[in-house]
């Protein structure tokens, strides 16, 4: 697996992959283009051959078209064969409801382990 890495903007998420099975995604997700910016990433979990991986999802604020392009890489992830353990550390702030909500759906419809945290508990 080759290392996926995308530079944060002010309107797009840093995207580190490591051919080691850790996954992350953070800071705003509101590209213009939102398809086209989650593509290779799509690609990259589509391709992934490794057997465990964890994914951070650490976005401060997200669009709903983001919000659809990471349900979508997650399912991916879900139909992938060669994923046997996937674990998801979700981490929200304590007053975003939405995101905590949105992660408690996504644990639902993958059945992956989410493991959620407050950016506080994060920085402490």
């Amino acid at each position: 697996m080759r290392p996926l890495i995308i530079e944060e903007s002010g309107y797009t998420p840093k995207v580190q992959f490591l051919p080691e099975g850790q996954l992350s995604i953070s800071g705003k997700s509101l590209p213009e283009d939102t398809a086209k910016f989650y593509e290779p990433l799509l690609e990259w979990i589509n391709e992934c051959n490794l057997e465990k991986i964890t994914i951070t999802v650490r976005l401060d604020y997200m669009n709903s078209s983001s919000a659809h392009q990471i349900s979508k890489f997650l399912m991916c992830a879900k139909n992938n064969s060669n994923i046997k353990n996937c674990t998801i550390e979700w981490y929200h702030e304590a007053s975003d409801e939405d995101s905590l909500d949105f992660g408690k759906e996504l644990e639902y419809l993958t059945d992956f382990e989410f493991k959620f945290f407050l950016y506080a508990e994060a920085e402490a």
